[in-house]
């Protein structure tokens, strides 16, 4: 009879359900008498729950956190650790088992606050955000670039006027007071007379080339067109006048801004040296000036009829020296061929 009672009641301990011995938020206790629902805020990463040790040889726990797990874990060890639960409700369930005896089951509740960066709004307010914080920067970078460009444009108009007025006006005068001197030197010193004209030649070149800088200086003539324009005028201009018949072509899908003023100053320096040298030099009855475009380079080629010339002898004498000089440069490459009898052709690549 002893025995049968000693067994009914330590089957009535085994079946009731096991009790925790502490609860820890963050390796602080937790009192469930004063609060049988668990409050987490967002800065608690840690929860801990201990059994209290149930009697028996063989002794598992059984526990699942509903809200997170799906299934039950089985363990023989009295503590459950949770780290960093995202907002949310959640039911601790757990239970005993002693020597094959599963005790009933017992459970906390767990109310864990969201924190800000786990609502539904934050990431896409962080990405209107950071749009935001990009688009005031893209902005900021196109305003800087527009009054940059906008300050170029003050400084190069101001450069060209200044060359036209200022230095114009004096090479002007160069010439008249040459002219005024040219009338004595006449009359008393004739042997004078080569120097002045050289001093007169060299005003007129000087002011025709100070008259190139300006205008590849003007921000009215940053378009590839005025430059194409330019090309062609002066090239019927100059050849017209020696009875030489100028053929220009010019691919019409150029694009409206593709060099830089630099550019635009050395092809048209270079196209002009080769007309003069056509004119003067060359003997040609017909001239041909063709202009294309690729993806990255504008290729010029300029070719006449004329008499030709021998390279390496007439190198320093044609003023081919110049084209050599610029040829060097990193966007612009020149190319002379020629022979006696078989006429000139000059290729200017420049890339852009």
């Amino acid at each position: 009879m002893y025995k049968i009672l000693i067994f009914i009641l330590f089957s009535l301990h085994a079946v009731a359900g096991p009790g925790l011995s502490r609860v820890l938020v963050n390796n602080q206790p937790y009192d469930l008498k004063k609060s049988p629902v668990i409050h987490l805020e967002p800065s608690n990463e840690q929860l801990l729950f201990e059994f209290e040790p149930s009697k028996g040889d063989t002794v598992f726990y059984h526990y699942r956190l509903e809200g997170l797990q799906s299934r039950w874990f089985k363990t023989s060890y009295p503590v459950v650790n949770f780290q960093h639960l995202a907002g949310g409700e959640y039911t601790f369930r757990f239970k005993s088992e002693s020597d094959g005896l599963m005790s009933s089951e017992t459970s906390v509740r767990i109310i864990a606050k969201q924190a800000f960066w786990q609502k539904w709004w934050f990431w896409p307010l962080i990405a209107i955000y950071v749009i935001l914080i990009l688009g005031i920067g893209i902005y900021l970078f196109f305003m800087y670039d527009i009054r940059q460009k906008l300050r170029l444009h003050h400084v190069r108009n101001q450069i060209a006027s200044d060359l036209h007025d200022e230095v114009g006006s004096n090479l002007n005068s160069i010439a008249i007071f040459v002219e005024l001197l040219r009338k004595k030197v006449m009359a008393e010193n004739p042997e004078l007379l080569p120097i002045l004209d050289k001093i007169t030649s060299n005003s007129e070149e000087t002011v025709t080339l100070m008259k190139d800088t300006v205008w590849a200086i003007n921000p009215l003539n940053d378009s590839t067109e005025k430059l194409i324009d330019r090309m062609h005028s002066f090239g019927a201009e100059i050849l017209s006048a020696r009875g030489i018949a100028f053929e220009f072509e010019s691919e019409k899908d150029l694009k409206k801004d593709i060099f830089s003023m630099e550019q635009r100053r050395n092809l048209y320096l270079v196209y002009k040296e080769a007309i003069n040298n056509i004119a003067k030099h060359s003997s040609a009855s017909r001239a041909k000036c063709m202009i294309t475009y690729s993806e990255n380079e504008v290729k010029v080629a300029i070719s006449d009829n004329g008499k030709g010339f021998d390279f390496k002898q007439s190198f320093e004498g044609n003023g081919l020296k110049n084209f050599k000089i610029r040829s060097q440069e990193e966007d612009l490459k020149v190319n002379v061929e020629s022979s006696p009898g078989d006429g000139t052709q000059l290729n200017i690549t420049l890339y852009v």
